[in-house]
């Protein structure tokens, strides 16, 4: 990923009360110290120099055994759940892990955003990718994990690709918390009854295609979330050309490119001809496809679980997964998304926190977070689940498949919420490629003119 500047930055009163220490005595002039102040102050110097010397010795950012790992992701689990994963972590990396999750999202980013720039800070903690991520990096708040990713990250099964999504000028700042993969989950027996098989080019894509549609079954599902216009139109720019998706993320590229507008008059064709439902919700989506009145749906792997669980679906039998293939017989691509997880650089537990992410993709670790929170980061996670297990064996497969970050988080944020708006608009009928393609690009220059 290319480095971009950033017109967010984090709080600028924020940064300067953490370096002036905000509050104090007002300015009021104070007496001389007491005995018990000067007790208290030489028991203070005592301390530093206790201090001092732990942090020659390893502390104060150093090992210091234990670090706590902040969170927005694990409110909702029961506290066995919460322990265990504690008894994991200390089990796997020898670290003590203390797990501290906020009640909201506004909570979590106020708590990590004031204590970030000095030693209370978290060792650990998650946060978002893309511009959000950069906001800290370029902030110099966050450490450089490249030497991990390289040593143990990697090594350990989580695929390589993944490293770009947390990459700025060469160097990796984040690990995976989670990894969700967007693939075309159908269900089999609609497949087998309409007498197609899963595709291995595009135009045997659009083959399956017309024949469910002449089968009486709509192919695909667009689903209604307003942010989500960007799905298909990502999917279908990486089909045509990898390279062509990435150029559109960070400005190389015009959307009016005539690539685009060629890819977008093969999107309209497929909704022209019917292979779209309308926009529908996500549970309209898993009953129609659950019960056969639509055949493909675009989604996380995450998705496969309530299907399963809620609908009745049974995994690697009448529920399964491809990967869309390519326009152009070059290799498939698998959109990811992922929640990176930090180092604080501030953090008196930083140096534990990177020993204990030398060991936190380790099978064990992983497999635990799989049982229980229903989360696969590596491919040599235990998945029970056919279909989720194969999911993630595409990722392990870099000679047929590519990883790309979602348009979601590579794209920076003014640009996106524009263009998720006209996508959406475009799929509603309700705007002409020539159009709708003018609108994001006269809000892309704007942005990229900006940032020069």
């Amino acid at each position: 990923m290319r480095k971009r500047t950033l017109a967010v930055l984090l709080s600028a009163a924020m940064i300067a009360c953490s370096i002036t220490g905000c509050g104090g005595n007002g300015g009021k002039e104070t007496e001389g110290p007491t005995a018990q102040q000067e007790e208290a102050a030489g028991k203070k110097t005592e301390n530093k120099e206790a201090e001092a010397a732990k942090t020659e010795a390893g502390g104060g950012g150093g090992i210091t055994g234990k670090t706590e790992f902040a969170n927005d992701k694990l409110l909702n689990l029961d506290l066995s759940i919460i322990q265990g994963y504690e008894e994991s972590a200390k089990n796997v990396t020898g670290i003590d892990v203390t797990i501290v999750t906020s009640p909201d999202v506004a909570a979590y980013k106020t708590s990590i955003q004031q204590s970030i720039h000095d030693k209370s800070a978290p060792g650990l903690f998650t946060w978002w990718g893309g511009y959000q991520l950069q906001t800290l990096v370029d902030n110099g708040l966050v450490e450089d994990l490249t030497d991990l990713w390289k040593d143990y990250i990697t090594p350990a099964g989580v695929s390589a690709d993944i490293a770009d999504a947390f990459t700025y000028d060469g160097k990796i700042y984040a690990a995976p918390y989670s990894i969700l993969y967007n693939v075309i989950l159908y269900n089999k027996e609609v497949f087998d009854k309409a007498g197609v098989k899963e595709p291995e080019t595009f135009d045997e894509f659009l083959t399956v295609c017309e024949t469910l549609k002449a089968a009486g079954v709509t192919p695909i599902a667009f689903k209604n979330d307003s942010w989500a216009g960007f799905i298909w139109f990502q999917s279908l720019i990486a089909a045509y050309e990898p390279q062509l998706y990435q150029d559109l993320c960070d400005g190389t590229a015009k959307y009016t490119d005539e690539r685009v507008v060629e890819v977008m008059n093969i999107w309209k064709e497929m909704i022209d001809k019917g292979y779209f439902t309308k926009p529908i919700s996500i549970t309209d989506m898993e009953k129609q496809i659950a019960g056969g009145e639509i055949a493909m749906i675009l989604e996380p792997n995450r998705e496969i679980s309530p299907l399963v669980k809620d609908y009745g679906m049974v995994s690697g039998e009448n529920l399964d997964s491809f990967v869309l293939p390519s326009m152009n017989g070059g290799k498939k691509i698998i959109f990811f998304e992922t929640a990176p997880i930090c180092v604080a650089k501030a953090s008196a537990d930083r140096g534990s926190a990177m020993k204990a992410l030398e060991k936190w993709y380790d099978k064990d670790h992983q497999n635990y977070i799989y049982q229980n929170i229903g989360l696969a980061n590596t491919s040599t996670v235990d998945v029970t689940d056919p279909a989720y297990a194969k999911t993630l064996e595409y990722s392990a497969r870099p000679d047929e498949i590519s990883l790309m970050l979602r348009y979601y988080e590579n794209t920076p944020e003014d640009i996106r919420n524009v263009a998720l708006d006209e996508l959406m608009r475009f799929e509603l009928g309700n705007g002409t490629i020539e159009d709708v393609l003018a609108v994001i690009q006269a809000k892309a220059d704007e942005y990229w003119t900006s940032t020069k």
